[in-house]
């Protein structure tokens, strides 16, 4: 304990010893500091620099820390002081009363001892007690009969030494604020009895002594503290702070003077060099890019990108001022045929020619962009009503459908128009732009030249194609469809000549689907081509099955879309599927539209009659109602031409309604082609069309379409089924009414 007081005494001395030792060298360097405090003062008033807060933020919280770590040593040894005082005084009263017990004969006699020695200074009472803690002898009469608390561990360790600290006996009165209650164990030589000596020290009067000692070693460390960091922090700012603060100005300015700041020799000064060679490059790119991104390049308008961000901007504008903002999409018709036709060059004069009307036709404020190939987009803010916004549109459809002169061509560019509003229609530029879409397909199906203003209808129908078309791909997948047979009839001996394969849609949650419902989803989906090729495998299939069974060797027609047509691999898929369904290829026919066949009428002749080579048969459905040539007409290599429903329904009427369907025969009979006619649902019809020469009747008067199970017992029932027998008996059955047949309803329908 005495090499630790010295220890302690020489720790308290020493930093006044080095303060007394530094002293002389104050006066100059504690000017030299202030200047330089100036200084920096000085510097961070007039310029705000990140690079320097965040030094002197650090520099600081070094302080800071080194500050705390200071006051946690002076703290340390200010209670290790307190500490070895405090206990130098209980053991010097200690070592008193316990002489005094050794010349006692017992307990009794030391109470005068323990008055005497609680007065003496530093201490703030004394007290004797047995060795359970019972006090029986004190200063403090307060304190008589109470009992000190302590661990046996305590008592025995009170054995072995002097004197033993003990926790503060809250249960005497006068304990003060810092913990000052030692015990030491009493023999009493003479009767051999043992008590227990409890001292507590006065430790304000101690702590007084040491806080001044304290709170001078604390400013000491402090002020070395600051002198330190002050000293690194102006190190760093010459090296690493000023030359930065150089390279920022030069990156911010470009300027000459500050590359001559940063110094041209230096790293720093290569980095600011090439630092400025690569913004330069990142801005001239970043402009052109910003350029590219939101120009059109052919027609210099605004693209898609740009199209829609101007619309986000108008549409919060009118959600602040209150306006409607009108969104117009405009496509030009057929304008592939101009690029296939003449050339993509003239394509682009066309387009840059409706950009131009297109803008000098808007409003000002309007927005005009070119959103696809052929379609271009208007931002028409602040229309009063759907009315305004349909003449802005009609006007410039007409504008743009004006007659003009390419070359040595005379065109006429037609165009339609879809409309839709904020905010009845929508709030968000994605949804204005897809409900306009949405009109313009409405547009599209209503021919050249119309302007169609959104409605709720089309998102609903939109919302029923997708549907229709994802069970569709569901119905292939899991051979959800079918096929019904309806009979075609020799008119003069009622014998069945052959059938027309129906597809049908049994959907599992639905029902039966109308072909008129899925099949222009098909066709527009490229549904078609897969559906075509199920229907002619099946048809050919059940053909063979029927001849297989001994039934009459008939031919089935099939049901063939344009997009079939044009597509140059449908010989070769017709030729592998009659190949591997085994069937003759004059058991197979083939019908297409009058229509159909006068679009690109070179490729689908040429079509036809591989066709016709390879011993199919082909017919023309629908006949009358196109606009077939019949310089083209006798050029197709065609078997049968059907007459329309729409004429045989007019054929018994006895007025003008045998004309058109007498010329049609007449001039089939005339090419050397046979007539069939379809619809026939009275007898009245079925014997004017005899009467007329027609050769062959389909319709629900001679059949209806059925499953392939029931159509091979009304075939076994025919005449030519089996055994030569009675006609066929022409009765219409009843419960199901004929409808109008798609054009494509034998493969699709």
């Amino acid at each position: 304990m005495l090499d630790q007081r010295k220890d302690g005494q020489t720790e308290a001395e020493n930093p006044s010893a080095d303060a007394r030792a530094a002293a002389p060298g104050d006066g100059g360097s504690g000017a030299h500091f202030l200047a330089r405090l100036s200084a920096w003062r000085d510097a961070c008033l007039s310029h705000f620099v990140s690079v320097r807060i965040k030094v002197v933020a650090l520099m600081t919280a070094v302080g800071m820390a080194l500050v705390l770590m200071s006051g946690a040593f002076v703290i340390y040894n200010f209670n290790s002081n307190l500490e070895r005082g405090a206990y130098a005084r209980s053991e010097g009263v200690a070592d008193a009363v316990a002489h005094a017990a050794l010349n006692a004969a017992g307990p009794e006699q030391i109470a005068p001892v323990i008055a005497a020695v609680a007065g003496a200074p530093g201490l703030d009472g004394a007290a004797m007690a047995t060795l359970n803690g019972r006090v029986r002898f004190a200063s403090h009469d307060s304190w008589l009969g109470k009992r000190i608390m302590f661990s046996a561990d305590l008592l025995g360790e009170a054995r072995r030494q002097a004197a033993v600290k003990v926790p503060a006996q809250d249960e005497l009165e006068g304990a003060g604020h810092y913990q000052g209650d030692f015990i030491r164990i009493l023999r009493f030589e003479s009767s051999g009895e043992e008590a227990l000596l409890f001292v507590r020290v006065d430790m304000e009067s101690v702590a007084s002594d040491l806080i001044v000692d304290a709170w001078n070693l604390m400013a000491w460390l402090v002020i070395a503290v600051i002198l330190a960091v002050l000293s690194i922090s102006l190190l760093i700012h010459r090296i690493i702070v000023t030359p930065i603060e150089a390279l920022r100005d030069y990156a911010a300015s470009g300027s000459t003077a500050a590359l001559q700041a940063v110094g041209p020799n230096d790293e720093i000064g290569a980095v600011a060099r090439a630092l400025s060679e690569s913004f330069s490059a990142r801005r001239a790119g970043e402009a052109r890019i910003e350029s590219l991104a939101a120009t059109d390049g052919l027609t210099g308008l605004g693209n898609r990108m740009h199209f829609k961000t101007r619309l986000a901007e108008e549409i919060s504008s009118g959600e602040r001022g209150g306006r409607m903002v009108g969104v117009m999409v405009l496509n030009l018709d057929n304008f592939k045929d101009v690029n296939d036709t003449i050339s993509h060059d003239a394509g682009d004069i066309v387009l840059q020619r409706t950009a131009d009307i297109l803008k000098g036709c808007a409003r000002d404020g309007d927005t005009v962009a070119r959103i696809g190939g052929d379609e271009f987009g208007v931002i028409m803010p602040g229309v009063k009503s759907a009315d305004d916004a349909l003449q802005l549109a009609s006007r410039l459809v007409r504008a743009v459908g004006a007659p003009f002169r390419l070359g040595t061509q005379d065109l006429q560019q037609g165009a339609c128009v879809g409309l839709t509003l904020y905010p009845q229609d929508g709030r968000d530029a994605d949804v204005l732009v897809k409900t306009a879409d949405l009109a313009l397909s409405r547009a599209k199906q209503e021919g050249a030249g119309a302007c169609v203003l959104y409605r709720h209808e089309l998102h609903l129908r939109a919302i029923e194609r997708n549907t229709i078309e994802r069970d569709l791909r569901t119905a292939l997948a899991q051979n959800q469809l079918m096929l019904f047979y309806q009979p075609k009839v020799d008119i003069e001996t009622g014998r069945v000549t052959g059938a027309e394969a129906l597809i049908r849609w049994r959907h599992e949650d639905r029902g039966f689907i109308p072909p008129a419902t899925f099949i222009p989803v098909a066709e527009r989906s490229g549904l078609v081509v897969p559906l075509t090729k199920w229907v002619l495998d099946e048809a050919c299939r059940q053909n063979r099955v029927w001849q297989d069974d001994g039934l009459m060797k008939i031919g089935v027609a099939v049901n063939v879309s344009a997009i079939d047509l044009r597509r140059t691999d449908l010989t070769d898929t017709i030729a592998n599927t009659l190949i591997r369904r085994g069937l003759s290829p004059r058991f197979l026919e083939l019908e297409v539209t009058e229509s159909m066949v006068m679009e690109d009428v070179d490729v689908v002749i040429g079509t036809l009659r591989r066709l016709r080579s390879l011993g199919v048969g082909i017919s023309i459905d629908d006949f009358g109602t196109g606009y077939s040539s019949l310089a083209y007409l006798k050029r197709f290599p065609v078997k049968r031409i059907k007459i329309d429903r729409s004429f045989v329904q007019d054929v018994a009427d006895g007025r003008d309604g045998n004309v058109i369907p007498k010329v049609i025969i007449d001039l089939a009979h005339a090419l050397g082609v046979k007539v069939i006619a379809e619809g026939v649902e009275t007898a009245e019809q079925y014997e004017a069309l005899r009467a007329l020469g027609c050769d062959e009747v389909q319709g629900y008067f001679v059949g209806r379409p059925m499953p392939a199970a029931e159509f091979e017992v009304f075939l076994r029932n025919s005449p030519a089924g089996g055994l030569q027998g009675a006609p066929i008996e022409m009765s219409k059955p009843t419960g199901l009414k004929a409808g109008r047949r798609t054009g494509f309803e034998g493969s699709a329908a």
